[in-house]
C-alpha cells in the first residue's frame, strides 16, 4: 500500500513538468506553422522579428497590445496568432490607410514619397481584412482606421502591455508617437520601435533610450525592444 501512495505522490509531483513540456512543444509546433505563412503577407516584418514578437507575447501573456502603422498586417499577423494560441488578449491595429498621412514629412522628390504616392492603400486595407478573416483572427484584433494620434484617447494611461511603433517614419510623427503613447504603456510593459536605422527615427529612438530599458537580446540593427 505504501508503494502505491509513493508512486501516486511521485506522479503528482512530476506531472506539472510533463504538462509544461507538452505545452511548450505545442507552442513551438504552432509557432512554426504560423511562421511558414509570414513571407506571404504584405509588409516588412521578417520571420526573425515575427518569432521574437510571438515569443514575447507567449512569455508576457498580455491583455492589450497596440500597433501603430499596420499596412498589410505582416506584424499584426504573428501578434494576433500568438494571442489566439493563448485564447486571451487583444491587439489594436491602428492605421489610416490614407495616402496623405503616409506622405506627411516627405519632399516630393524623396523616394519614399514617390513609393507611397503610387500605392493603392485601400486595396492594401481590404487585403489586410481578408487576411484576418482567412486566419480567423478577428476575435483578437480590433481595426482602427485612423492615425495613432487620433486613436490616443482610446487607451488609458498604464493600460498597454505591448506597444509596436511602426507608423510614419519622418521625424515629427515618429517622435510624436513615441512621446504620446509612452504614458499609455504599463510600468514594466514593452515597446517595439521599428526601423531604428532610419535617421528620421533617431529622435524617437533617443527618447525611448532615455526613458526605458533597451532589451539587447531581442534588439537588432533594424528594430529595438524596450521595457518601460
Amino acid at each position: 500500500m505504501k508503494k502505491i501512495f509513493f508512486l501516486y505522490g511521485l506522479l503528482a509531483a512530476i506531472s506539472p513538468l510533463f504538462s509544461s513540456n507538452a505545452q511548450i512543444h505545442e507552442w513551438q509546433n504552432y509557432q512554426n506553422k504560423v511562421l511558414r505563412h509570414q513571407k506571404t503577407l504584405e509588409g516588412w516584418c521578417s520571420i526573425t522579428k515575427a518569432k521574437s514578437m510571438m515569443d514575447l507575447i507567449y512569455e508576457v501573456q498580455p491583455t492589450l497590445c497596440v500597433e501603430i502603422g499596420v499596412f498589410g498586417g505582416s506584424s499584426i499577423y504573428p501578434t494576433a496568432c500568438a494571442l489566439k494560441f493563448l485564447q486571451k488578449g487583444e491587439v489594436y491595429a491602428i492605421d489610416p490607410w490614407e495616402t496623405s498621412f503616409c506622405l506627411e514629412g516627405y519632399a516630393p522628390d524623396d523616394p519614399n514619397y514617390v513609393w507611397w504616392k503610387q500605392i493603392d492603400l485601400n486595396e492594401i486595407y481590404l487585403g489586410f481584412l481578408n487576411m484576418l478573416d482567412y486566419f480567423q483572427l478577428n476575435s483578437y484584433c480590433t481595426v482602427v482606421r485612423t492615425t495613432g494620434l487620433q486613436a490616443l484617447d482610446l487607451f488609458q494611461d498604464e493600460s498597454i502591455d505591448i506597444l509596436h511603433i511602426d507608423g510614419n517614419h519622418t521625424e515629427n510623427p515618429a517622435l510624436t508617437d513615441a512621446k504620446r503613447y509612452f504614458p499609455k504603456v504599463k510600468q514594466g510593459g514593452y515597446i517595439w520601435l521599428d526601423d531604428v536605422n532610419w535617421s528620421t527615427v533617431s529622435s524617437a529612438k533617443e527618447f525611448l533610450l532615455s526613458n526605458a530599458e533597451k532589451i539587447e537580446s531581442l534588439s537588432t540593427d533594424e528594430y529595438f525592444l524596450f521595457r518601460k
